[in-house]
């Protein structure tokens, strides 16, 4: 990698170099004096924390996470993460500014129509991540029951990869345990609204961006609301299960409603989660850095 930064820097020339993720922050030093903006995605601790060699090894683990970070990050010319939490998370520890550059979804060109699916909630993500195993046991044991309770018809999908880690959740009445789907707009267009609460785990919840920009609604808690200020017409907030099914029930329990929720997601993304707005935001900092080296 060294040797290819150098040459790709020596050839193209660039006026920046842009770093994405933790574990690439290793190659700021072989930038050759450009300016760098490196981006963070889990606040500087990559998402798979277990070793699988015990405390001791987690423990070992988290400090040289941390004297990497110390380490390596400082070299970034400015630095960047995904949400508000994070940023001020890394400014604490670091001990210096850190700015907010939002995470970007291609919006499809139309939104799905929940109004017209039946009366299905969707939890989806990968299994092998503990943070969804523990959402979707919960979901399937202490949100649906209160669910089928109002409205005796209603299901949950669970879909997304390393389903076997999950498949005990078959046994309860009304989840449908789908695994990997390959097409999200076929997915989403099946469901009347995504549920996606999470009690553990930091960063940016994607799976919420994903279904807002298909022009699904959300039902979440705090957690999992983090990263990102969505109208309520959109995304209800909850915390307790018994709220997360009244607020999951509005939806499921009226088309109409649905349909007009689905309509709000579907504008909220377009106006606000645009790769040509976050790429002027970048292009702005990266010009604010060339002014200061020019200084």
């Amino acid at each position: 990698m060294p040797a290819l930064l150098a040459r790709a820097i020596a050839e193209f020339r660039p006026d920046a170099v842009l770093v994405e993720l933790a574990q690439m922050a290793q190659y700021l030093p072989f930038a050759g004096g450009v300016p760098t903006v490196l981006t963070d995605h889990e606040a500087g601790c990559p998402a798979n924390t277990r070793t699988g060699l015990g405390r001791w090894g987690d423990r070992r683990d988290r400090r040289l996470w941390n004297a990497f970070v110390h380490t390596q990050y400082p070299r970034a010319a400015l630095l960047q993460a995904l949400t508000p939490e994070d940023a001020n998370a890394l400014a604490t520890a670091l001990g210096r500014p850190v700015e907010v550059r939002p995470p970007v979804f291609m919006v499809p060109a139309e939104p799905v129509t929940p109004g017209a699916a039946p009366p299905r909630a969707l939890f989806l993500g990968d299994y092998s991540h503990a943070p969804n195993p523990e959402a979707a046991t919960r979901l399937a044991r202490e949100v649906l029951p209160a669910l089928r309770a109002a409205a005796p018809d209603c299901e949950l999908w669970l879909a997304g990869v390393h389903s076997e880690r999950i498949a005990d959740l078959r046994a309860h009445p009304g989840v449908r345990v789908v695994g990997f789907v390959p097409d999200l707009a076929t997915l989403f267009g099946q469901v009347r609204l995504l549920l996606a609460p999470v009690w553990s785990g930091g960063g940016f919840r994607m799976k919420g961006l994903a279904a807002l920009a298909h022009g699904l609604p959300v039902v979440t808690n705090a957690l999992g609301a983090r990263g990102i200020d969505v109208p309520a017409a959109a995304r209800r907030v909850a915390e307790t299960p018994a709220a997360m099914a009244q607020a999951a029930l509005e939806w499921l329990q009226s088309p109409a409603l649905a349909a007009k929720a689905g309509a709000a997601a579907f504008a909220f993304a377009r106006q606000n989660v645009s790769p040509r707005g976050v790429a002027a935001l970048q292009i702005a900092r990266i010009q604010s850095l060339l002014a200061q080296q020019r200084r």
